[in-house]
């Protein structure tokens, strides 16, 4: 239970610092008039997005586990004691474990990252450079923010870090595509391929693979 508590607790501390970033320009912007849920794209999407978004987040999911019969030094990542997926394939699959991937997987990185890089980063980057830019710019951003994130925990090779580059960068990009092409702007269809996406993975690592 201890270990929930904990998890919850840094997942709310996660949300809030990523939600900090945004809020603050949100205070200082010139129309006054937008609430902070739409300012950060935190509305109803529709249909065809939703339904865009899972088909895509299986076809990653496929790509995801595939490449690891590939190159064994991606697997070694995903194996890692340092990553999520290694954490959890410690613990072993029980009841804890699974609540703690639950909350990891749909809030701690999914919304989290989605309200900080497609609710802001992107929106942001878009206004100011149009939408073929500023959508390429804020993938960049996710995928070498990915990148920098696993070659500061772990020691692997070139191949297993410019498949994450690779991979974080073509999500986030055709996740802002969905957003500002078939979403209205909302960042709810990038937050149910995001957590889909990661629960299933997190899941097929940990305790299949």
């Amino acid at each position: 239970m201890t270990q929930i508590i904990n998890e919850i607790i840094s997942t709310v501390l996660q949300i809030l610092v990523f939600t900090l970033i945004p809020f603050i320009f949100f205070l200082l912007r010139k129309d006054k008039n937008l609430n902070f849920f739409r300012y950060i794209g935190l509305y109803k999407p529709t249909t065809k997005s939703l339904i865009y978004v899972v088909f895509v987040s299986l076809i990653f999911l496929i790509a995801a586990i595939g490449i690891t019969f590939i190159d064994n030094s991606i697997k070694e990542v995903l194996f890692s004691p340092h990553t999520v997926t290694g954490k959890l394939r410690l613990m072993g699959l029980n009841a804890t474990s699974v609540t703690i991937l639950l909350i990891i997987a749909l809030f701690k990185t999914s919304f989290a990252e989605e309200i900080l890089f497609r609710g802001f980063i992107a929106k942001r980057l878009i206004s100011k450079f149009g939408f073929n830019i500023g959508n390429v710019a804020q993938s960049a951003v996710f995928g070498v923010l990915h990148l920098l994130l696993f070659s500061l925990l772990i020691k692997t090779t070139f191949t297993a870090l410019t498949f994450i580059l690779i991979f974080s960068s073509l999500a986030g990009w055709i996740i802002g595509f969905i957003k500002d092409k078939y979403a209205n702007g909302s960042i709810i269809p990038g937050w149910v391929a995001h957590g889909l996406g990661n629960t299933l993975s997190y899941f097929i690592i940990a305790f299949i693979l």
